[in-house]
């Protein structure tokens, strides 16, 4: 888990991703085991259900590619009629998920958020 001064950096990290990028909509920075450590949001989304899931979508996406043979997992991409979700490890205990609802924004959603899950990584490791 994130000490308090950690969950506010991190927030504050998500605020400024979605001020600078317009098309998405959420953020989300959880646990591998599925507790939400930091969120925001420009609608009205269950993020609370999203880091659960997104954990369990990563670490089954651990899973695969292990079993394949084919390295770690890097990022899982949901593409959606309403919309597009990226979720991608910042480490190896967290996980940042987030969301569009622009279907041709795929390439903008994860070079924002590749930078984005480094900007919190590189946070994380120098407090």
């Amino acid at each position: 888990m994130l000490s308090n001064l950690e969950k506010v950096q991190t927030t504050q990290l998500l605020k400024s991703l979605l001020q600078n990028t317009s098309e998405i909509c959420a953020a989300v920075v959880t646990t591998l085991d599925g507790h939400l450590c930091a969120k925001e949001q420009r609608d009205e989304y269950a993020l609370e259900r999203l880091a659960t899931m997104g954990s369990t979508l990563m670490s089954l996406g651990d899973t695969i590619t292990a079993e394949l043979k084919m390295g770690a997992c890097r990022n899982i991409i949901s593409e959606n009629e309403g919309g597009i979700v990226a979720f991608m490890h910042i480490n190896q205990d967290l996980v940042l998920v987030t969301l569009t609802q622009q279907l041709n924004a795929l390439g903008m959603l994860l070079a924002h958020s590749r930078r984005c899950a480094a900007e919190i990584a590189k946070l994380l490791h120098n407090t």
